[in-house]
């Protein structure tokens, strides 16, 4: 993407991210090549995006692609009758979360484990969607990440799954600094499961402590006095 100007390659991100949107629902080629169109994306914007996801996909291949690697982990580890139904009537929200915290507890003992996730579900086609969040520069949260990610695939519904430390001490919040009660010797890890629909009205959210066992599993159990927990916060979609 050398001839293009920093112009250019910003509007060959977004085309490729709104194609990537417009794959993901089965828009087929020629529909898609005019929605774009009407999205005021010229025509080499556009062959240029395609290039870019051609790239990508030949880069997913590599071994070494983390990214890649967790995506396939997770979609791998769903039952194929669980899939079966997501295009079905009989599918809902609570089938939809599911079916991302059993994904989430499956990749707390592999190599993905820590990776936060968002899960996304759109009524009617045949696959669940799943972003892994690459959290970059110091002082930021994967929820930093939440609101751009469900705006721009517009879901039916969303899940966020990721880890956390939680403080078991009566210190005020107001006390730390971002990133300090990672290191506070009280506090302990859990996972954190939040979803909501497109409508607002099926809100999910669940905690589980996470136990460290000798032989190096890790267990998570729901933390029962957090369920149903009203978890607002500025970060939420």
């Amino acid at each position: 993407m050398n001839e293009f100007t920093k112009e250019q390659k910003d509007e060959i991100l977004k085309c490729a991210q709104k194609l990537q949107s417009l794959m993901f629902r089965d828009v087929n080629p020629a529909d898609s090549f005019k929605e774009l169109i009407k999205l005021g994306y010229d025509r080499d914007i556009i062959h240029a995006s395609l290039a870019l996801l051609e790239q990508a996909v030949h880069h997913n291949k590599s071994s070494d692609n983390e990214i890649a690697m967790c995506i396939e982990r997770s979609m791998s580890s769903i039952k194929r009758e669980r899939t079966d139904e997501v295009s079905k009537d009989s599918f809902t929200t609570d089938k939809f979360y599911g079916i991302c915290t059993d994904v989430y507890k499956h990749l707390t003992n592999t190599e993905a484990r820590a990776t936060p996730l968002v899960f996304i579900w759109v009524k009617g086609i045949q696959k669940l969607g799943v972003v892994p969040i690459e959290v970059e520069g110091q002082g930021v949260s994967p929820m930093d990440y939440l609101k751009g990610i469900v705006y721009h695939e517009n879901p039916d519904a969303y899940c966020f799954c990721g880890e956390a430390s939680m403080k078991t001490t009566k210190k005020p919040m107001k006390q730390y600094s971002y990133g300090d009660i990672l290191n506070d010797p009280s506090s302990k890890d859990i996972v954190i499961i939040q979803g909501n629909s497109k409508k607002g009205d099926s809100q999910y959210n669940a905690m589980y402590d996470m136990i460290f066992e000798q032989d190096g599993h890790i267990e998570l159990k729901l933390m029962e006095e957090f369920i149903g927990e009203n978890m607002e916060s500025e970060k939420l979609p």
